[in-house]
């Protein structure tokens, strides 16, 4: 019997005003990229660039959570005015860092919803079919997408993503990425452009793997200053209640998520680092061997495609696995 799909809270995807961004040539197969939680669209560029240098046509925009964008102020404006999130965030964890998905807590909109704008991004650009392309947490929605419009989806891809809602493994230690991200904390809103790139740059060329003089050292560096210069910075200190709400309520369905997963038909590409300091390489394992139709395709490295040695060959392949099951 198939899944009962969970349902979208807010049903309103048609009504709300995305960033939006064209990358190459419409004629060739698109792609959709969908950036993980708190981080704007910026933060996929790299990848972006990679694959439209690989003959594909790729959307970019940015999600609900992208604090200073349109759509986020649209959000912020439905919340109801006797809900505090941050008091709403606090029914979910606890005092000790614990977790709990049985309390009855209020979120502004759920993963679902996320994949509805997916939808909504596709129709306004007239798209009948496209593949998606997630990491990280990017990558947790791109699973929810990758079931909610699998009649609208020639593939998917999955990369560095969590099968469990709390993973039961532990990731790869790095504590020189741990360092630098722990700078990067100390970045805030009123930080200038030049203390921003210099507070999270470093942090940026760890997980991508970058070395100094990288091609992909300037494209992180531009996506930064755009951040500034749009205002699409974090205000929450890494802990957006948006975002953290939506994951919640997502997770209180997970069970039926899992069985949707066990039961795909959209062709899945999951990729996977083997030392990945974030999302520990077995969940990535788990997801290819319990989702069907689904191929694991690992590296050696971390959390995105590695140095740039690996991130060319997993980029042709990335690309090939889109161009082969494209419509």
């Amino acid at each position: 019997m198939a899944a009962m799909a969970a349902s979208a809270i807010m049903k309103n995807s048609k009504a709300l005003q995305f960033d939006v961004r064209l990358h190459g040539d419409p004629a060739k197969p698109c792609v959709i990229s969908i950036v993980g939680t708190g981080a704007s669209m910026n933060m996929m560029m790299p990848i972006v660039e990679g694959l439209v240098a690989r003959d594909l046509f790729v959307i970019n925009y940015n999600p609900r959570d992208v604090c200073g964008t349109e759509v986020f102020k649209q959000m912020e404006a439905m919340v109801p005015e006797d809900k505090n999130l941050m008091e709403e965030m606090g029914k979910v964890f606890s005092a000790t860092g614990g977790i709990n998905l049985d309390s009855d807590f209020y979120a502004p909109y759920n993963w679902y919803d996320l994949a509805d704008d997916v939808a909504a991004i596709m129709d306004h650009h007239n798209i009948a079919k496209a593949s998606i392309i997630g990491f990280s947490t990017g990558g947790v929605i791109a699973q929810v997408t990758m079931c909610r419009l699998k009649d609208r989806l020639n593939s998917a891809v999955i990369c560095s993503s969590s099968y469990e809602v709390v993973p039961s493994q532990a990731p790869f230690e790095n504590p020189a990425l741990q360092e630098v991200m722990a700078a990067a904390a100390a970045v805030s809103p009123e930080s200038t452009k030049e203390d921003r790139v210099k507070g999270l740059l470093p942090s940026f060329m760890s997980m991508f793997e970058v070395e100094e003089g990288d091609p992909w050292q300037a494209v992180l560096t531009k996506g930064i200053e755009d951040d500034h210069e749009k205002g699409w910075m974090d205000i929450y200190g890494g802990m957006n209640p948006f975002s953290t709400l939506a994951w919640a309520s997502t997770a209180k369905s997970h069970d039926q998520h899992l069985s949707m997963l066990e039961e795909n038909q959209v062709p899945c590409l999951v990729v996977a680092g083997k030392k990945d300091p974030l999302v520990p390489y077995a969940q990535s394992e788990m997801l290819a061997a319990k989702t069907g139709r689904a191929t694991l395709e690992s590296h050696e490295y971390g959390h995105i495609l590695g140095p740039a040695s690996s991130r060319a060959a997993l980029l042709d392949t990335i690309a090939d696995f889109i161009k082969a099951h494209s419509s």
